[in-house]
């Protein structure tokens, strides 16, 4: 490995890497584009009132903490999805809605992506090996990191 992408929660344990933050991402809702939700800006817990929201178990914590929530309330019904192209088969099929980390966000205009309201965010880095000191793969870290502080995606 030279260089890989991870969310920093799951790399807390693992020995002998550096860390190289990149951003802070965020949830949001995916939905239909004529989903009556697709309209808003910005969701609310209050929002979602009455909807059917899909959960999986390979969500990170920060998510599940929200999902769990949202359940607690008793406003919402829920199922489990497998997997995130399950979840997105589901909900292209209008079966439900999801939440999702904003870094999974493909970007193909398929469905809509909007931010969910809290304050819940997912902390993503690039780790490389402690000792990695080849010039090609710290300008490949930088220049990726530039990226997001310069012109943040919507992640």
């Amino acid at each position: 490995m030279d260089v890989t992408f991870s969310l920093e929660h799951n790399m807390k344990r693992i020995h002998d890497v550096k860390k190289h933050h990149l951003f802070d991402s965020g949830i949001y809702l995916i939905c239909k584009k004529n989903d009556m939700l697709s309209r808003k800006r910005l969701i609310r817990e209050s929002d979602l009132s009455g909807r059917t929201l899909m959960v999986g178990n390979t969500s990170p914590p920060e998510l599940k903490a929200v999902q769990q929530r949202l359940i607690a309330g008793g406003n919402i019904s829920y199922f489990n999805s497998p997997d995130h192209n399950t979840t997105l088969t589901n909900v292209a099929s209008e079966r439900g809605i999801c939440l999702s980390p904003g870094f999974l966000n493909d970007h193909t205009g398929e469905f809509v992506w909007i931010p969910f309201d809290c304050q819940e965010k997912m902390p993503c880095a690039l780790y490389t090996h402690k000792s990695e000191s080849r010039k090609f793969v710290l300008d490949f870290v930088k220049m990726v990191q530039d990226k997001y502080k310069d012109d943040p995606l919507a992640v």
